[in-house]
């Protein structure tokens, strides 16, 4: 599949980029011939399953997003949207050089945890297909590692990318309790030398929540653009103005 226009970039070839390795800042040289993309709409990955957000029920005013499910994504992160129970990415490396590029790692660096909060369940069905690899992070562990299935075991990542090639994986951090506010460090080997690069959300951690049982469940109808509640979910006052 194409790629898609990415919302997290870090390109290593740009002069005095920054990486974090071991606990150290490092200049990455400008010599540097790999870049990185994330992409976070669900719109625009090679992924299915409904696009769950969990809004602060304060923001939840009960407007609809312009273009139905296209224009969920962009609603609910403008309201402070997090995501329910995983954060799933588009991680795309692109090696330019003339040598292999060696991943040797995909992990989550956890920056907070906390309770859940007060919030409203948002859904919008989406069908899709899975094209790429998978990574699995679990956010619960102390430290949370990526894995990938190779032949029916879970093994931290080996990949390569060849000279003047890239590769795609579809990243999915998972967590059972609480929330966690966590950034995505990708270790390689470029020429030798190991290096870690770190991303983030636009800028900020990423966000990972456990739906709390008692949140209202507003659901987009995909075809006419309107909320609706479903039954018996959640408490009343989840409910906005001006919606039934």
């Amino acid at each position: 599949p194409g790629l898609a226009a990415s919302t997290i970039v870090t390109t290593l070839a740009a002069a005095a980029a920054t990486a974090v390795f071991t606990g150290a800042v490092h200049l990455w040289p400008a010599s540097s011939k790999v870049s990185l993309s994330a992409e976070t709409d669900p719109m625009r990955l090679d992924a299915e399953g409904d696009l769950i957000q969990l809004v602060p029920a304060a923001r939840f005013d009960g407007t609809e997003p312009r273009e139905g499910c296209a224009g969920f994504w962009n609603w609910a992160r403008a309201r402070d949207g997090v995501d329910e129970g995983r954060t799933t990415m588009q991680l795309t490396v692109t090696n330019s050089g003339s040598n292999t590029v060696l991943i040797t790692g995909i992990r989550a660096e956890v920056v907070s945890r906390r309770p859940v909060s007060h919030v409203v369940v948002t859904e919008c069905t989406l069908q899709g297909e899975a094209k790429v690899h998978a990574v699995n992070i679990d956010l619960d562990k102390p430290q949370p590692y990526g894995l990938y299935d190779k032949a029916g075991k879970s093994v931290p990542p080996d990949f390569t990318v060849p000279a003047g090639d890239l590769e795609t994986f579809l990243v999915r951090a998972r967590i059972t309790h609480g929330a966690a506010q966590w950034k995505l460090a990708v270790d390689l080997v470029e020429d030798g030398q190991k290096r870690t690069v770190v991303l983030q959300d636009d800028q900020k951690p990423f966000t990972t929540m456990t739906r709390p049982t008692d949140a209202p469940v507003w659901e987009l109808n995909p075809h006419s653009g309107s909320w609706f509640r479903l039954p018996g979910s959640g408490a009343a006052t989840g409910q906005p103005s001006g919606t039934s």
